[in-house]
């Protein structure tokens, strides 16, 4: 039996999309008959591992200074006999991965291009990823770019066609795993609710302000706040338009052809929204540290009241990311 060891983290402080995006790649190797196992920092990820089906190794390490879990993770390396090893973390370093890649084959999911990675291959799924993005590059190193890696789950490998209603009735507005800003709130403040049928809100695991929401809008009929949603799909499925942070969700979206307003609130989003807005994927209404977003998207949900522009903004969508990114990578690294 193959085996596949993932070293990836989360918490409140760093985004879910990591653990995310890796657990859809372990599902897509276990359906090719491998034992999946993430090494984490601590016990967070643990549980969301173990649900899905998967191992999980804590080390009992910092997750912010991963130079200092070199000799454990050696250790582990070499008693499991580890031959390939999925990276996905914004906290390595050169001198780790160097180190890491000397042990085992590492696989590093990117998105910065920060500095010369020493590994064996770099997986950007990124919209905006292309040869031009990597000009130095470390030698031998294999790179693997584009939409087509985009690790989504399994729902998203085969989606229909999207459904585009010729009104808008039904909203989706999510912030990711957390909403440090609290724009939930202030998008929902700004928007006509009166208009639509339904306003679903998805309170991501690290949201602090959920219960101030519900609290909010508890009289509210429209206003539908959801916490640990399992089928998110199925909400995108009945979503005329969403709005939604910059990051792999977009991709989740793309692939169901949903219309969608982004905006970012972290600099490793402002690439993934810009792309989207040029490419006239996804009309981008800012960064929340900067500018008012909230009005910026009660403007731009006039512009995608157009059932011409929504219908052919789907269509292009789905041609962008078909789904099958995470079966992709769990053959490559297999």
């Amino acid at each position: 039996m193959n085996d596949l060891y993932i070293r990836a983290d989360m918490n409140n402080k760093i985004s879910m999309g990591h653990i995310m995006r890796c657990l859809s790649v372990a599902d897509a190797a276990k359906k090719h008959g491998a034992r999946c196992t993430f090494i984490t920092a601590d016990e967070q990820p643990e549980a969301i591992v173990r649900e899905r089906g998967h191992e999980c190794i804590v080390l009992g390490t910092r997750w912010d200074d991963m130079e200092s879990e070199t000799p454990e993770l050696a250790k582990i390396i070499r008693e499991k006999k580890i031959e390939k090893l999925l990276i996905d973390s914004y906290q390595v370093t050169e001198g780790y991965l160097r180190k890491i890649n000397s042990l085992t084959d590492v696989y590093y999911v990117d998105d910065l291009n920060s500095f010369l990675y020493p590994v064996h291959a770099v997986i950007n799924y990124s919209v905006y990823a292309n040869d031009n993005f990597y000009p130095v590059r470390f030698p031998g190193t294999s790179f693997y770019l584009g939409c087509a890696y985009a690790p989504l789950r399994e729902a998203f490998s085969d989606p229909r066609p999207k459904k585009i209603n010729y009104e808008v009735k039904n909203l989706l507005v999510m912030s990711g795993g957390s909403d440090p800003f609290g724009i939930l709130g202030d998008i929902l403040a700004a928007i006509p609710l009166e208009k639509y049928h339904d306003v679903n809100v998805i309170c991501g695991n690290y949201n602090e302000r959920e219960e101030q929401l519900r609290s909010t809008y508890s009289g509210h009929p429209s206003v539908h706040i959801y916490s640990h949603v399992q089928k998110i799909w199925e909400l995108y499925e009945q979503a005329d338009v969403a709005i939604s942070a910059g990051g792999s969700t977009l991709y989740e979206l793309s692939s169901m052809g949903v219309p969608t307003i982004t905006y970012s609130f972290v600099d490793n989003q402002i690439p993934n929204v810009r792309t989207f807005d040029n490419d006239e994927l996804m009309p981008c209404a800012g960064d929340v540290r900067g500018g008012n977003v909230p009005k910026r998207v009660a403007q731009l949900l006039e512009k995608l009241d157009s059932y011409e522009f929504r219908s052919g903004v789907t269509r292009k969508l789905q041609n962008v990311v078909d789904g099958k990114g995470a079966d992709r990578l769990a053959k490559l690294i297999l």
